[in-house]
C-alpha cells in the first residue's frame, strides 16, 4: 500500500538518524562503553606483545557465548581503526529495537507510522548504560517474531534456516532476547497459522528453534552456577515502579525529557484508538499481541530490578512496553492517516535534535579526557580514581566516566584496575596463571578507600574530580592536568607477575 510504503521510509530515515548521532561523536555518555571498547581492542591485539594482553587475558567463548557484539568490532576492527568499528558497532545496537520493532510491524501487517514517536527512546536508560549486547538481542527478539509470523504463514526452509541461525544468534547476543523469543515464538505462531494447514507449519517453524532452547538450557545448568556480583538487591514496590516508568526508560537523557516523551507516547496512543479505522482482526492475532504486551508489563512490575549479579532487570521490560504497543493501534485513512503522520514526525524530529543536542554537550566535555590520555605512555597498568562520574550535560543519576579510562586500555594496551574480563558472562578473561593485583570493587565506588599497598600495583593513576592532589603516601606524582582529568605515575610501582610462556 502507497501509505505504508511511506510510513516505511519515514520510520528508516528516522533509523538513520538515530545511527547517525551514534557515529558523529567521538564520546558518548553509555557507562559500559568504553570496557567494550577494551573488550575488543583485546581481541584484535591479543596476539601482539606490544600491548600486554597475552599473558594476561585468554576467551572462553564455550561458556560465556556474549560474543556477537564483539566478534562484529573485532570483525570491522580488522578493516578500519577501532574507533570507526565502535561506532558502527553502537549504531547497530541502537537501532536495533526500533528496526525489530518495524520488522514486526510489517510482517503483521500494522502500520509503521506510530513506531516513529517513539523513536527518541533509542537514547533511553539501557543505551546510556552500555547495554549494547541486550538492545541488540531486544531487536533480534522482535525481528525474531516477525520471521515466526512470515515462517508460519508462508513456511520454507529459508524461512525455517533463518529462524535456526536467529535462534543461535540471539543465544550468542543476549540471553534475555533468547529467553523472551522462546517464551514467544509458539503464542505468534499458533496465531497466524492458517487453521485449515494443520499443525504441520506450527512444528516446521517451531522446530529450528530447538537446538538454541536445548543451548540455552544448558547454559544455565552449567554456567549460571558461575554468576557472582555484589550489586544491592533491589525489588520496588508498585507505586514506585510505575512512578519510575519514564525515568527507567529515558533516564540520562536531560529532564524534563523522559516525562515529556512518555506523555507524547501517551497522545499518540490515545489518538490511535480515538481516531483509527475499525478494521476488524483475527481474534487470535489479537490475543497473541495482548499477551505480548501484558507479559511485559507484569514482568516490568513483577521482577526484581536488581539481583546481586545484574541491575535494571525489570527495568529492561520497559522498552519492551513501548515497543509492543504500536502493534496493538489502528488503521488510519485519509486526514487522520495525514495528521498523524506529520505530528509523529515532528515528534520524532524535535525528540531526536533534543538527543543530538545533548550529545553534542557531553562530547564536548569530555574531550578534556584527550590531553591526559596523550599524556600516557603504552601497556601500562591504570588505576581509575573517578571521584566525580557524572557531568553538566547527563542526568544527575547517570555517571558515564566511571568506565572511562578503558579508554586508554583499548588505545594503549596494558591493563585496568577494575576489567570487564571479571564479569562472569563476558568472554575475554583473565588467564588462571596470571597473579592479577586483586583490588577492592569498592574502590571503583569510593577512591577514597585507596591504599598505599595498593598504589603500589599500579603504573598510572588516573583521576577524575576529587581532591586538588592525592596524598604523598600514595607515592603518585602528577604528570599533567587537563579540565577534570589529572594524570599521577608512580616512579617506583612494583613490576607486574606475568606468567612464562
Amino acid at each position: 500500500m502507497p501509505s505504508r510504503r511511506a510510513d516505511d521510509l519515514l520510520v528508516a530515515g528516522a533509523l538513520a538518524a538515530v545511527a547517525a548521532l551514534c557515529a558523529a561523536f567521538r564520546y558518548l555518555p553509555m557507562v559500559d562503553l568504553p570496557q567494550h571498547y577494551a573488550m575488543v581492542s583485546i581481541l584484535l591485539h591479543r596476539t601482539d606483545p606490544a600491548w600486554g594482553f597475552a599473558q594476561r587475558y585468554t576467551t572462553d567463548f564455550l561458556h560465556r557465548p556474549y560474543a556477537t557484539v564483539y566478534w562484529l568490532g573485532e570483525a570491522l576492527g580488522w578493516v578500519m581503526p577501532l574507533g570507526a568499528a565502535m561506532r558502527i558497532v553502537v549504531a547497530v545496537c541502537t537501532v536495533a529495537p526500533l528496526a525489530g520493532a518495524a520488522a514486526l510491524l510489517a510482517a503483521i501487517g500494522r502500520p509503521r507510522v506510530w513506531l516513529l514517536p517513539a523513536i527518541p527512546f533509542a537514547f533511553g536508560s539501557l543505551w546510556h548504560w552500555g547495554f549494547l549486547n541486550f538492545l541488540l538481542g531486544t531487536g533480534m527478539f522482535l525481528g525474531g517474531l516477525a520471521l515466526v509470523v512470515v515462517a508460519v504463514q508462508r513456511p520454507s526452509r529459508r524461512a525455517s534456516a533463518g529462524l535456526g541461525m536467529l535462534g543461535f544468534a540471539l543465544f550468542c547476543t543476549h540471553f534475555h532476547g533468547l529467553v523472551m523469543l522462546l517464551m514467544f515464538a509458539p503464542v505468534f505462531a499458533w496465531a497466524w497459522r492458517d487453521e485449515k494447514a494443520g499443525s504441520a507449519p506450527l512444528v516446521r517453524t517451531l522446530a529450528p528453534l530447538a537446538p538454541s532452547a536445548v543451548a540455552a538450557a544448558a547454559f544455565v545448568l552449567l554456567t549460571w552456577s558461575q554468576a557472582e556480583g555484589k550489586w544491592a538487591q533491589m525489588n520496588p514496590g508498585l507505586g514506585e515502579r510505575v512512578e519510575r516508568f519514564s525515568e527507567f526508560l529515558g533516564t540520562g537523557l536531560p529532564d524534563p525529557w523522559p516525562r515529556v516523551g512518555l506523555f507524547v507516547l501517551a497522545v499518540f496512543v490515545a489518538a490511535g484508538v480515538a481516531l483509527g479505522a475499525s478494521t476488524p482482526r483475527p481474534k487470535r492475532t489479537l490475543i497473541a499481541l495482548v499477551v505480548a504486551l501484558v507479559a511485559q508489563i507484569a514482568m516490568y512490575l513483577l521482577l526484581p530490578l536488581n539481583t546481586n549479579t545484574a541491575t535494571y532487570v525489570s527495568a529492561r521490560h520497559a522498552l519492551l512496553v513501548v515497543l509492543l504497543v504500536p502493534p496493538l493501534l489502528p488503521d488510519l485513512e485519509g486526514w487522520r492517516l495525514l495528521a498523524v503522520r506529520a505530528a509523529a514526525v515532528l515528534a520524532a524530529v524535535v525528540g531526536l535534535v533534543g538527543v543530538g543536542r545533548h550529545l553534542a554537550c557531553f562530547d564536548e566535555e569530555a574531550r578534556d579526557f584527550d590531553g591526559v590520555l596523550a599524556a600516557m605512555k603504552p601497556a601500562r597498568r591504570v588505576l581509575p580514581l573517578v571521584f566525580a562520574r557524572g557531568g553538566a550535560c547527563v542526568s544527575p543519576r547517570t555517571f558515564p566516566y566511571l568506565h572511562f579510562a578503558a579508554y586508554y586500555q583499548a588505545a594503549e594496551g596494558g591493563e585496568l584496575a577494575r576489567s570487564f574480563a571479571v564479569v562472569w558472562n563476558v568472554p575475554i578473561r583473565y588467564r588462571a596463571d596470571y597473579a592479577r593485583y586483586p583490588i577492592r570493587e569498592e574502590i571503583e565506588w569510593q577512591p577514597t578507600l585507596l591504599t598505599p599497598e595498593d598504589a603500589r600495583h599500579f603504573d598510572y593513576a588516573l583521576v577524575r574530580g576529587g581532591p586538588a592532589r592525592l596524598p604523598p603516601q600514595l607515592g603518585m606524582q602528577p604528570v599533567v592536568r587537563s579540565g577534570a582529568w589529572a594524570l599521577y605515575e608512580n616512579p617506583d610501582a612494583l613490576p607486574p607477575e606475568l606468567p612464562r610462556d
